[in-house]
């Protein structure tokens, strides 16, 4: 360390552009002579900008100009958080009817009113939307459609979408678009010919919804997808079908996203049919500019380069099967991330495994219409089938399966061999030995119907490949108990939000923790003479010299410095006594949302923040007793006066509640972890009933507001108001131009978590080097 500290500055700004972004801040934190690494703002500018500059913080400094460190330091922190599942934040945000979580903004319905917060920025105010007063500018005809379900669908730029699905004759629906800014009708509502799979995309500049409705020449339903221009007010005339495109669940088998200047559609899904004879499964990718969607334009991704696995590998247990895209915090690309739970060989030990993949599209190729490329690429297909039938033929009588214990097995040279046609992973491991073509008697079965698909096994990247848990460690979760599942790429994280209840309660009380699974990347690796190494070996062998794993964690646990009585405070946080059941949530790389409660009723929002740079007003700090001090008014569905900074325990609020009803006396002793040698959303909710009985009445008096239990005052003091265009009777050109008034539609008020009696608590942690955020 002594020679690092006399090195020059330059010597250490070189070595620092060499090593990746969780290594320098390790190094900062070392010793004082380098906390400059993580202080030193035009450092810190060149770390973030070369390191991480498609994170979330990142993007933030660089649209500031300016706290470049302080985007280094949170970065850090909320990946370790998340790794470690150590939050900074738990709170209770409010009580909704339905709710949208997206890009760090909280969308959620409660009494004919929609409530916008963005809580990445702490704010204390929300913007609330009248339901009632939006459909009736929205919808000339609300009058025969005066019954109906509201639901928020999409969140971005200060732009919300959602749907009015009335229950009115012929159960039309309409597509609803607005702004939060100027209270505009961004697009004439759009009456939707179906909504089946229904899925918004937008930004600034552009809106894209697609359905699962047209139906091809086979009968099976494909997806249409619809575009329309913010700027120049129109939709664009060519509607978007992708007929090659299979699986239908939004999440699961399909995603669908908006990067950059093009929309994206993935799919996992190789055919509509379920073959009976086929090996290998690839992913599906299309793209077309978000400026022109037309059929000239649409690029789809080759087989060669999106192999996805071989049917060899074994069975899936699809329930447990989720997808999403996700933007590389290093590169900006965008990634597919696919959590699967396989049997391999059909044995009886499953694993839930974790897979990166890149998107890849051919570059500078001439496109041919659709006949020929798919002739093309069933010629391809074709060849390959002919080509292992021969060598498949030479070797009968010496070729067996192979044994489930050579999984991952093959020599290098054989790895190095079917990685040429693929630069973008090592050649130093592959998934399992190609020299034969398996189950080749399948091939004799083969019928002109059949449409079989080969491709040699592409090796594994073992950075891009996550084993996650194979049930080895206890206590294990079935899928009913597993309420929200989501993976981390940038902290190598996946997260499970569980309800595990106490083994002692034969109830079995709803339970909610945090239960995650994290791996490191391991110091380089030497040989016996000291010298750097490739790892050899299996993919399992490779990974493990590679990477250390940290166990399965959870939270909230028992540690020596929490009492009994703090930890069942923050089980019912978590776990509201009056709402429990129905747990459903939505996770990102920085905060988890999830609502619990009864359907048909308000459930309880409660929020979990890794964030370290998330400060919501009102919150408690963790271990600080705070004095008793006036309630800040009582809010809907809230059952006494708001106390402040004074736990459930000192205001006898749960006082029927028995003492520590959620400690596990065991856990303290009990170890968790992974024997190896052991056992061999998108959320769609039911959105928020709409009723009118004529016209609707606005109130715009400030009486109104002060019985809900907010007060009339925006954040400065004046109530502030914005309209939404239109006239209640129909829609005219100025409808979408000009704001007409028509009440107070959109209006700021005070966030319906302050008037929380027991908001949640600020887990704030200092670095051992001082540094707070």
């Amino acid at each position: 360390m002594l020679n690092l500290i006399t090195l020059p500055y330059e010597v250490l700004s070189n070595i620092v552009g060499h090593i990746d972004f969780d290594d320098i801040f390790s190094l900062g934190l070392t010793c004082k002579s380098f906390t400059f690494f993580i202080t030193d703002e035009s450092l810190a500018k060149s770390i973030v900008l070369n390191k991480i500059p498609f994170s979330p913080e990142a993007m933030e400094a660089k649209a500031r100009r300016c706290k470049y460190a302080k985007a280094l330091r949170l970065v850090a922190k909320r990946r370790e958080a998340f790794a470690s599942v150590s939050p900074y934040t738990v709170a209770t945000l409010g009580f909704c009817d339905d709710y949208l979580y997206c890009k760090g903004v909280l969308c959620y319905s409660l009494d004919d009113e929609v409530r916008v917060l963005d809580l990445h920025r702490s704010d204390n105010v929300e913007t609330v939307v009248s339901i009632s007063g939006l459909l009736t500018n929205a919808v000339s005809d609300i009058h025969a459609n005066s019954k109906g379900l509201f639901q928020i669908l999409y969140y971005s730029d200060q732009i919300v979408s959602c749907i009015y699905k009335s229950l009115g004759p012929d159960l039309p629906a309409w597509l609803i678009v607005f702004s939060l800014e100027d209270g505009r009708i961004k697009i004439p509502p759009e009456r939707l010919d179906s909504v089946e799979k229904l899925f918004v995309r937008h930004n600034q500049d552009f809106l894209y919804y697609g359905t699962h409705s047209e139906i091809d020449a086979d009968g099976h339903k494909t997806w249409m997808i619809h575009g329309y221009d913010f700027q120049n007010r129109k939709w664009f005339d060519e509607k978007m079908h992708l007929p090659e495109m299979a699986g239908h669940d939004v999440g699961s088998s399909v995603c669908f996203e908006i990067h950059g200047d093009s929309f994206y559609a993935i799919s996992n899904q190789t055919s509509f049919e379920c073959e009976e004879i086929d090996w290998t499964s690839f992913y599906h990718g299309y793209r077309f500019p978000l400026n022109s969607p037309c059929k000239a334009l649409l690029e789809k991704t080759d087989d060669d380069d999106m192999w996805r696995r071989q049917h060899q590998e074994g069975p899936i247990d699809e329930r447990w099967m989720s997808m999403q895209l996700d933007v590389d915090e290093s590169t900006g690309k965008l990634k597919i991330i696919e959590a699967r739970k396989e049997w391999y060989q059909g044995s009886s030990k499953s694993q839930r495994n974790y897979y990166t993949t890149d998107i890849i599209f051919p570059n500078d190729k001439q496109k041919e219409d659709e006949e020929e490329s798919g002739d093309e690429f069933q010629d391809e297909d074709a060849d390959a089938i002919e080509e292992a039938i021969l060598r498949s033929q030479s070797n009968v009588g010496n070729q067996s399966s192979p044994n489930p214990s050579s999984v991952f097995s093959a020599s290098i040279s054989t790895s190095k061999a079917t990685s040429s046609s693929s630069t973008t992973v090592p050649s130093y491991t592959t998934l399992f030995d190609n020299t034969g073509f398996p189950n080749s008697q399948l091939l004799l079965l083969r019928q002109k119907e059949n449409n079989p698909h080969y491709l040699e096994a592409r090796p594994r990247n073992p950075h891009c490949t996550h084993p996650g848990d194979d049930g080895a460690a206890r206590p294990t979760f079935t899928i009913a108990k597993t309420c929200v599942r989501t993976y981390s790429k940038s902290s190598n994280t996946y997260l499970d939000l569980v309800d595990d209840p106490l083994p002692t309660d034969w109830n079995s009380t709803q339970r909610v923790r945090l239960r995650a699974g994290s791996r490191k990347l391991k110091p380089p690796l030497q040989n016996s003479e000291g010298y750097l190494c490739e790892p050899s070996g299996t993919l399992n062998e490779t990974i493990n010299q590679l990477y250390r794993d940290n166990g399965i964690s959870f939270w909230p646990r028992v540690e020596e410095t929490i009492t009994e009585a703090q930890l069942d405070e923050l089980y019912t946080l978590l776990n509201p006594p009056t709402f429990l059941g129905n747990v459903q949530g939505t996770c990102d790389e920085r905060s988890l949302v999830y609502v619990t409660g009864e359907k048909g009723k308000p459930q309880a929002l409660i929020f979990v923040g890794f964030d370290a740079g998330v400060r919501l007003k009102g919150l408690r700090r963790w271990g600080r007793v705070d004095k008793k001090t006036k309630g800040v008014g009582e809010g809907p569905h809230i059952d006494g006066r708001a106390t402040g900074g004074v736990s459930m325990c000192e205001t006898g609020q749960y006082s029927n509640l028995v003492p520590n009803k959620y400690v596990d006396p065991y856990e303290k002793g009990r170890t968790v972890g992974i024997e190896r040698k052991g056992k061999g959303r998108e959320v769609v909710h039911a959105g928020t009933a709409v009723q009118f009985s004529g016209l609707p009445h606005f109130h715009c008096g400030t009486a109104d507001l002060e019985t809900s239990g907010f007060g009339s005052e925006g954040a400065d003091g004046d109530a502030q108001d914005c309209v939404l265009g239109g006239h209640a009777g129909g829609h005219t050109k100025g409808a979408f131009t000009k704001a007409g008034r028509m009440g107070k539609l959109i209006r700021r008020v005070p966030a319906m978590y302050l008037a929380l009696s027991n908001l949640g608590y600020n887990f704030g942690r200092a670095q051992k080097d001082g540094l707070v955020d």
